[in-house]
């Protein structure tokens, strides 16, 4: 069973030869990916304690098409995984971290740091390991 427990996977990789495969490694550096993810916890973590020194601005946070794994989500990956339903999940749950992240820097900006610290315990966690699986079993798929 792969790293996404209880999901199917991504069914379209069971269409993808070694060519296709490489084509997305080169768009995509799916580790890479997951390490900036990861980052975001730290960034925020930093902005609840009052410890941040970058300026966040939610409604740019909560754009999920403004990184690079959000920006080859909404463009090359859907020419690849349009049809995939799992790929649809991660593309839903990549928005939603956005949400949630841009929804804590919301709460810190007015000064309701409980609020957001509620719900990177929370809601932002559990999207975030979501996210994280998503794209360890991406990866793994890409590299088999």
């Amino acid at each position: 069973m792969g790293l996404m427990t209880g999901m199917a996977g991504f069914l379209g990789f069971a269409k993808l030869d070694a060519f296709k495969k490489t084509q997305i490694r080169e768009e995509i550096d799916l580790m890479d990916a997951i390490q900036a993810h990861v980052m975001w916890k730290l960034k925020l973590q930093d902005c609840i304690d009052g410890k941040s020194k970058e300026k966040l601005d939610p409604m740019v946070i909560c754009r999920d098409d403004q990184c690079t794994l959000g920006k080859w989500i909404h463009g090359p990956a859907m020419r690849h995984f349009h049809e995939d339903e799992t790929f649809h999940q991660l593309r839903a749950n990549h928005a939603q971290f956005h949400f949630v992240a841009g929804s804590v820097v919301q709460k810190v900006q007015a000064n309701d740091h409980a609020a957001a610290e509620v719900l990177m315990k929370g809601e932002y966690q559990a999207v975030s390991h979501k996210v994280m699986i998503e794209l360890a079993e991406l990866n793994q798929h890409l590299n088999d």
